[in-house]
């Protein structure tokens, strides 16, 4: 399947590792031109040599920090400069849930404030830096990376953040799918990455059991059973960057491997 993706520009967020470097590469595989993004312009440069890939579209090594809006201008301007537009963001740059306990009893005020300004804001302020580029070419492409916590009880601050991510996809779908831009999310759950066992030993010890005991217990919560990789989750974001999925938007998809036996309609 031809994707039409050749020769389109993107922006990722949270390219330098994890889920985000994973969309970065398959979109540069595809043909894409990337910003990869990241906090470090030398992390930045290290995931584009780690990506290995011999062609392609052009990968572009940029720094931002997603807590300063002027930051996120600035870098949006210079890709837009560099590249000659924007046309896909994906917003994966975010402090990953499960690294630190957060029920009630040990949930802070700060830590719930740093992560909607680190994500729910951070994502306004890229989106709000992007728009005008895919207004002005009458296309575009936003995905979020929501995440499952916005449908799962038990991390406050996740669950928060997540669900207002969700709610801005739609609003945002509604209120630019007029000049062709689709805004859509996902919402993965535990994934395979490169630093993943780092995030599964952590969880394992929060809850006082062996790294095994965890892993059992988390794969048996999908229907796959076992854990969807990065690489997985890129594949469906490279469609969803692309023209042909025009017909999906507003939507979070939660690309999780069957997690759990709610029905959503």
């Amino acid at each position: 399947m031809d994707l039409q993706l050749v020769g389109k520009h993107a922006i990722v967020t949270g390219g330098s590792s994890g889920i985000g470097w994973a969309i970065a590469r398959q979109l540069a595989h595809e043909g894409v031109d990337v910003a990869v993004c990241s906090r470090s312009l030398d992390r930045a440069t290290a995931a584009i040599a780690d990506m290995g890939l011999p062609s392609g579209g052009r990968l572009l090594p940029v720094e931002v920090e997603l807590r300063d809006d002027v930051s996120v201008r600035a870098m949006v301007a210079k890709v837009a400069d560099e590249f000659g537009g924007v046309d896909i963001l994906v917003n994966s740059g975010s402090e990953v849930a499960g690294n630190v306990a957060e029920d009630f009893d040990h949930i802070t005020d700060e830590f719930i404030l740093g992560g909607f300004e680190d994500k729910f804001i951070g994502i306004m302020r890229m989106c709000r830096a992007v728009l005008p580029h895919m207004k002005a070419a009458g296309w575009g492409r936003i995905i979020n990376m929501a995440g499952s916590k916005a449908r799962v009880a038990g991390s406050i601050g996740a669950g928060a953040r997540n669900a207002a991510v969700t709610h801005l996809t739609k609003d945002l779908s509604i209120e630019f799918g007029r000049y062709g831009i689709n805004v859509t999310g996902i919402g993965p759950f535990t994934t395979v990455t490169k630093g993943y066992e780092t995030r599964v030993a952590n969880m394992a010890a929060q809850r006082g059991i062996t790294v095994e005991e965890h892993m059992a217990k988390i794969n048996a919560r999908t229907a796959i059973g076992r854990l969807v990789t990065a690489e997985e989750i890129a594949y469906f974001a490279t469609f969803l960057a692309s023209p042909l999925s025009v017909s999906l938007t507003g939507e979070v998809l939660a690309l999780t491997g069957g997690l759990g036996d709610a029905v959503y309609l």
